[in-house]
This record gives structure tokens, sequence and C-alpha cells, in this order.
């Protein structure tokens, strides 16, 4: 095992273990709080505006970004942010001196004030630095609540770069041990901002703590992807976003302090997303699937780095979505701000009222296996035609088909060779309780469409290239006349499926046939008449399902196996390809990416 598996903490360290999350869930209750209702997971971050000028760095993405919503019966003067265009150290200017006409600054003034027709600034953004100017002479609280985005930070090149870090409230590093291990803003000059709207040099920064919430100028000599004490990476986008096609995902930790760390990672109160952590021990090699405390700590060696692998439980999903908001954070009082949600697969039914929460529950009239599922054959074993051999046997090396099935709400089960998903928009009514409001009358619905000329009458339900656009599955491990086949059996745990794929003589993935080759066009030596001269090939597929996870028998179940995650024994009989039949073997696993049980409507 390497450093990039979970550590198991020896029994001799467990005594401070819990003494350390005691502390962290302690610190974590002053500051930045989770708040949500319905399976939806946002934050609350606390900011202290003092009378004159202060430096804000804005760590959530606000659900009410409109700046006038956001300061309503706040007495600013004006908010700023810089959106620079140009390098260098010149745009370091003092706001007491002015920045309405300085490049790069955008203002926003509240009416009744007399300039407030030059604003050019209206919302608030995550992960953003904010120079505010209070009026009068006594301090202002405000709450802003929205969600986490995690975007990298994004440094200037030999210059300034006005921002801030997430950080817990109270335990706060200094400057000197923040950028302790990052020598391209190690000695660099850094600037904080006084009530007067003067920025000051910060003279010893082991010495002075950053403060949670506030911003700074500091500077990067060349180039720098410093993000932190911590140094988080993820899968993919702004957050972990369980899309249909995930169950499993990988988030990596890297310790960028210069000492040894234990990193917390801390389910922040509020909606719960069920989920599930990958544990190993590293003594007996065991492998579990246990439910994701609260507080999960790990203990870091300076430049370690640490894959956690999470696992949404959908199986006990109370809402339609839920989501979660972790709080990662070190014992210097680093911290960074994640967001993870995730959709149910299945028809959600909840009790009647509109503040009670349910237990999901499988709608009978649906086929509770209903969708699409997609995943991969790994072929291990083949049998030698050449001497009539019945029998696979170990290949060299294994390789993978990819296959696709869909599952209709009546159980019958169609083997896919290319499939879209799209969106059909709902339609809406004007509403009875107000006349000018819409309400919703037919909801929008996902639609699966293996008929290509059907796109154009739907949706995308993303966007390439900055256009609409659908989600294409599609494989080429295997053809057919058609867009489906139908398959022969029970898709369900203990059970099999079956099909039988003919490769005519004319069909342009038979391989025997060439298009260009005189003697396997399938035409006479005159190609004008056809001649079969490509032979007839058979194949013969079988998924056997099987209640554990074929392809990784050493590692338990993962979550949602046998509703969202499927496998077994694969086996295949090839006729035509050889004067003696081919026998193959190997197992399987696919994954349901979408619980639409209709296709092309």
């Amino acid at each position: 095992m390497n450093n990039y598996r979970n550590k198991i903490v020896n029994s001799h360290k467990q005594a401070w273990l819990s003494i350390y999350v005691i502390s962290a869930v302690l610190i974590l209750s002053f500051g930045t709080f989770q708040t949500g209702h319905a399976g939806i997971a946002t934050v609350t971050q606390t900011i202290e505006l003092e009378p004159g000028w202060n430096a804000v760095y804005l760590e959530i993405q606000p659900q009410n970004n409109k700046i006038e919503s956001i300061f309503s019966g706040i007495p600013v003067a004006s908010v700023w942010r810089w959106i620079p265009e140009k390098l260098g150290r010149d745009f370091i200017v003092n706001p007491a001196e002015g920045l309405l006409n300085l490049e790069g600054w955008y203002g926003y003034f509240p009416e009744p004030k007399p300039e407030a027709f030059l604003s050019n600034l209206y919302t608030l953004s995550a992960n953003t630095a904010y120079l505010i100017k209070l009026e009068g002479s006594v301090a202002k609280t405000i709450e802003i609540s929205g969600q986490p985005k995690f975007v990298k930070k994004n440094w200037r090149t030999n210059g300034f770069t006005l921002t801030g870090f997430p950080l817990v409230k109270g335990s706060e590093p200094s400057f000197g041990d923040f950028f302790a291990n990052s020598s391209a803003h190690q000695g660099q000059p850094i600037y904080k901002l006084n009530p007067q709207g003067v920025w000051e040099a910060v003279s010893d920064p082991y010495l002075e703590r950053m403060k949670s919430g506030e911003a700074y100028w500091f500077y990067t000599n060349g180039t720098s992807r410093y993000q932190g004490m911590i140094n988080l990476t993820i899968q993919q986008g702004e957050s972990m976003e369980y899309k249909e096609a995930f169950t499993e995902m990988d988030l990596v930790l890297s310790n960028l302090s210069d000492v040894t760390n234990f990193v917390s990672l801390n389910r922040l109160e509020g909606s719960s997303l069920p989920m599930k952590f990958l544990n190993e021990d590293l003594e007996t090699g065991e492998i579990a699937w246990p439910d994701l405390p609260m507080t999960k700590v790990y203990e870091m060696q300076p430049g370690e780095d640490l894959v956690v692998t999470l696992a949404v439980d959908r199986l006990s999903f109370v809402e339609q979505r839920m989501e979660q908001v972790f709080s990662i954070t070190n014992e210097q009082g680093a911290k960074v701000l994640l967001h993870a949600g995730g959709n149910t697969m299945q028809p959600l039914v909840l009790p009647s009222g509109s503040n009670q929460r349910g237990t999901l529950k499988s709608n009978s009239s649906q086929n509770s296996y209903a969708g699409l599922w997609v995943g991969t054959v790994r072929v291990n074993a083949v049998s030698q035609a050449q001497s009539g051999g019945v029998n696979p046997l170990p290949v060299g090396k294994p390789f993978s088909l990819r296959v696709l099935m869909h599952v209709d709400a009546t159980g019958r089960v169609k083997l896919i060779k290319n499939i879209v998903q799209m969106w059909e928009e709902g339609t809406y009514r004007v509403s009875p309780k107000n006349p000018d409001l819409l309400e919703v009358d037919v909801p929008g619905r996902y639609v699966l469409l293996t008929r290509d000329e059907l796109i154009p009458n739907y949706s995308g339900v993303t966007r390439r290239s900055g256009q609409s656009a659908g989600i294409r599955y599609s494989t080429v491990a295997y053809d057919f006349n058609g867009p489906d086949i139908e398959m022969n059996g029970d898709f369900s745990m203990n059970n099999q499926v079956n099909v039988s794929l003919l490769i005519d003589p004319d069909m342009p993935t038979n391989p025997f046939r060439h298009k260009f080759h005189p003697d396997h066009d399938n035409l006479d030596a005159q190609y004008l008449n056809y001649k079969q001269e490509a032979f007839q090939v058979t194949r013969e597929m079988e998924f056997v399902f099987g209640t554990n996870n074929p392809q990784y028998p050493d590692v338990a179940n993962p979550p949602g196996w046998g509703v969202n995650l499927m496998g077994g024994t694969y086996r295949e009989t090839l006729t035509g390809l050889h004067k003696n039949a081919i026998f193959v073997s190997g197992d399987f696993r696919v994954t349901r990416v979408s619980s639409t049980a209709i296709l092309n409507q």
C-alpha cells in the first residue's frame, strides 16, 4: 500500500485523535455554519463591518447575490471589486484617494446617492475580495447564505493579487506560517487595509495573524499554484456532484504545511447527504464501506497526498435531492469548503404533507431496475479455436468491451448500440391563486433516444462549445441491424439475460467483409451482382448477475450494489469466425446512469 490510500491511525494515537476531534467540532461551532431544508445544504458566512473601509473575502456563492439586497438596511457608501486587466503593482491604490476612474475597479453606490447612476457592480460572487466602505460610527454585521464553489486560486505572475482564504475563525495562522511552503510568496510584500482607506504593509508576517473573511494584497514572485496549507483536488467541476453515472468519487488531500498535521474532514451540521467511505485496514488488508462520520481525521506528513474515496448512499435518501457541505481543516487554522450533492435514481414517494420527510420507496408500477445501464465487460479467458477447445483459457492481458442495456417499466431488456439523453421541457399554466404567476402544469423530464432524427424535438442536458447538447452513450463492441435488440431473461440479482447477435455477410462491421477488396466485397468479378464472399457470424452473449462485485473481488461491495450497480459473470460463444466455435468468459459491471423507463418518447 502507498500513501495514496487511507491511513489507519495506530492504536496508541487514538486518545489524541479523540481530543482533536472534540476540539475541531468546538472550533467549527464559531464563524461559518450550515443551514438548510428539504435536503438542500447552504452555509452562512458572517461578515463584520467596521466604520470606514473594510477589505472582505467572500467564501461562498450567495443564494441571493444582488448587492442591493445583501446590503439592504446597511449604511454602505460604496462596494468595490477589482477585476484586473494588466499586470503590475500600480493598482495598489489607497481607496481613500478614490477608485472611480481607475481601470480594473468596479463599484456600487446605493440609492439615493448622487453617484448611484455610475454603479457598474451589481452582484457578489464566491471566492472574491471586495472593498466596502461603511458610513457612520457603529459596526454592522451581515449574514450571507449560499454554497461554496471550489475554484483554484489564480495568482498574477510577478504581480499583486487581492484575495483571501477560508480560515477557522479564532484559530487563524500567521501570514508567515501560511505561506511557509510557497516559495513564490515567502518573504514577499503583503498589504492590509486600515479603516482610513490606506493600505499598510504587514511588517512581521510571523507575528501577525491572518483574519477569517478578510482580504489582502499578496505579491507573487514568478508563478504559483499555491492554494493554501491544505490543497484539495476533486475529479471534476466546482463541487462533488454525484450525477447518475457516479456512485464513488475521489478527493485528494495534500498537506502543504511544513509540519505533520491532523487534517479533519468535517460534515457541517444541517441537511446531511448519506455517504460512506472506503476504509482499508493496512494490517489485515480488510476493506469495508462504513458510514461517513460527522468528523473524520487523517494524520498527514508534510507534503503527503491522501486519496479519500467517498460514495453516496442513495438507498438512504429521504429527499429527491440531498446535499452536504464539508469544512476541511487542519490544526493550524487552515480551511477548505467543499459542496457535495446528488439526486436519487428511483421515483420518490413521500408521505402527504408539505413539511413531512419520508423514506425512499419504489413505484410499484415500475420495475425497480428500469433505466439505462452502462458498463464494461472484462474478457479474461478465450478458448483455443485451432485445437477445438471448449474451455476458455486465461489471456495474457484482459481486455474490455463497453456494453449498454435498457430496462423498461415492465422489466423488458434491450441491448443498445447508441443512445442520447435529452430533456423535454415542461409546460406551465396560469396559477389559479395568483393570475400574475405561472405554475408548473406538466413537469419537464429526461428522455432517451436511440433514433437520432428525434433529437431536434428536445432540449440538451448540457452545454458544449456554448451550445445546448445531449449526452451520448455508445459502443463499438458489437453490432446488429436496427437501433436496439431485445434480450431474453430477467435483469435482476441472481438471474441472467442473454442475446443472440447475427452479423450478416453484408453488414459493414462483418469482419470478413471489405468494401474495396475484390475477394471480400460480396460482388462478382464484374462488380455488378451480389455474390456472398463474407461469412455470417453469430455471437451468443450471456450476462449472469451475482451478489458480489466480480471485477474487484478483494473489495467490499460499494454502496448501491444490487440497486444502481450490478455485475457478475460474462460468457460468449462465437460461431462463423473460425471453423470451430470460440468460447469466451469474463466478468462485467454496469451502472445505472438514467432511470428513464421509456425509449424514444
